[in-house]
């Protein structure tokens, strides 16, 4: 099992290029929209091509793996893993996940309106 959590750990970097160069298309498509051409729905329907669905789902799978990885991790830099500051550790996780839960309501509520 720890082998198998070590390779997607090692693969999750390839998931944020490939979201990365999907963006970049993307903004490059909605430029030359802007100058009358049609590259946008181009854009929109490769996107929903299911190789590329299934690629994009697995992309967000990895990402909120590393997520979750990073926020278990960072307690044990900072607190060098005493064992005396166990709540810290656990109330510190939930304060970076709270902040991540608020921003991203935040963002879903700017890109909604």
């Amino acid at each position: 099992m720890f082998l198998i959590l070590s390779v997607i750990s090692k693969i999750t970097p390839f998931s944020m290029i490939w979201v990365s160069i999907i963006l970049m298309y993307g903004v490059i498509c909605m430029y030359t929209n802007a100058m009358g051409q049609d590259e946008f729905y181009r854009f929109i329907f490769f996107l929903q091509k299911p190789l590329v669905v299934v690629i994009n789902s697995i992309a967000l799978l990895l990402a909120l793996f590393h997520s979750i990885n990073w926020f278990r991790l960072i307690p044990k830099v900072i607190f060098k893993q005493d064992s005396h500051k166990k709540g810290k550790v656990y109330l510190l996780i939930i304060g970076f996940w709270c902040v991540t839960l608020l921003l991203s309501y935040y963002l879903l509520l700017l890109i909604i309106k």
